[in-house]
């Protein structure tokens, strides 16, 4: 199948203080494909960027990659030596299997992710509605798009969270119908990633402690009580979950503080991510207490890290029978135009050998049919 090249610039090779070069926004990506489809050099060309990657998708021989290359270093500001030595190159069946792999997640810095065929369908629709691909390039970025479904339906690679802010957000929200949440030290990375994750499930109301404000989570959500962290005792009695992750060198939470406090006794969970510990080991059990540290969600991802791992091999076998599908496809529709004066027995025929035949037979008995013909 030698339609598709792909030059690959991503998270593996390229750190990002280079990779944002790359970074084009929509008008610099029509300027990019416009020069790479002037004259008869390449015909079709889709552009994807992320924030992982930038990949250009390109038809035409192996001896176009230094002409995008070229065209790269001018957009970029990157010299093409650097893109030469940081690039991966694909071309024809590799090109086409390498797409199929970004766009099932398996090619993704978190394996499994969903974003990521979001992403290469919003590239291909942008490239498709300036009239960048042909009827090789749709067919084969719609089959990556079903087959990414496929693998999402068939395996556990994208259902499988090795996220520990997402792990959190799963425990927290089969709390109850509906659960209040108190999370301290929400301004840290980790902290922000948790408040995120909790407020993607409707029944979790979240107050979160700060010593200052914090501009990035006070976009995240207008719903989000911000309490003075001096306070937070006043909230625990009120909290279902408590959740905490600072780099504070002391607890946050003390058994002698709660005693202090009027904490009515009732189930509660305690969440601790900090390293060193954020809440005193002496509450566990203690009132209704139970707490959950960092080792906890480590390890369920770790497991289910195992599990993603696991279902690579069962992705890609579904990876190659949808491009041997495609192949097929492919010929098949090279192939249409001529079935035209066939009757119906013969046209039976054809589509059972396509049915049951693998890409490479078929294509064989398509070449012998014709020559017969």
């Amino acid at each position: 199948m030698k339609i598709l090249n792909c030059i690959s610039l991503n998270y593996k090779q390229i750190k990002l203080d280079i990779r944002k070069s790359f970074a084009f926004d929509d008008n610099v990506k029509l300027n990019i494909m416009k020069q790479l489809t002037l004259g008869d050099k390449i015909t079709q060309c889709i552009l994807l960027c992320t924030c992982n990657r930038t990949e250009v998708y390109f038809d035409g021989s192996k001896k176009y990659f230094d002409y995008v290359i070229k065209v790269l270093s001018q957009y970029s500001n990157v010299s093409k030596d650097a893109i030469k030595k940081y690039a991966m190159f694909f071309e024809n069946e590799k090109a086409t299997f390498h797409l199929f792999k970004v766009t099932s997640g398996i090619d993704s810095m978190v394996m499994g992710e969903d974003e990521i065929l979001s992403q290469t369908r919003s590239a291909y629709m942008f490239s498709k509605n300036n009239n960048f691909t042909s009827y090789e390039f749709n067919m084969i970025f719609q089959k990556s798009f079903e087959c990414a479904k496929i693998i999402k339906n068939e395996t556990p690679l994208s259902t499988t969270s090795i996220s520990v802010a997402t792990l959190v957000g799963n425990v927290v929200s089969k709390l109850g119908d509906n659960t209040n949440v108190l999370v301290i030290g929400a301004s840290g990375k980790i902290g922000t990633t948790v408040v995120k994750n909790l407020l993607s499930h409707k029944n979790i109301n979240v107050k979160i402690t700060m010593r200052e404000h914090n501009k990035q989570l006070s976009t995240v959500d207008d719903n989000i009580e911000v309490v003075p962290y001096n306070d937070r005792y006043n909230y625990i009695n009120n909290s279902d979950c408590i959740v905490s992750a600072t780099k504070s060198p002391h607890y946050t939470i003390t058994k002698y503080d709660v005693d202090n406090s009027d904490i009515k006794a009732k189930s509660r969970l305690l969440i601790d991510l900090a390293v060193p510990p954020d809440i005193d080991s002496e509450l566990d059990g203690y009132n209704g207490f139970s707490i959950l540290n960092i080792d906890h969600f480590e390890e369920i991802a770790n497991y289910n890290n195992k599990i993603k791992e696991s279902s690579v091999e069962s992705a890609l076998k579904i990876i190659g029978e949808e491009i041997d599908e495609l192949k097929k496809d492919i010929i098949f529709h090279s192939f249409l135009p001529k079935m035209k004066n066939m009757d119906d027995k013969e046209k039976k025929v054809i589509y059972k050998m396509k049915s049951n035949l693998s890409s490479k037979s078929f294509e064989e008995f398509i070449s012998v049919y014709e020559k017969e013909s």
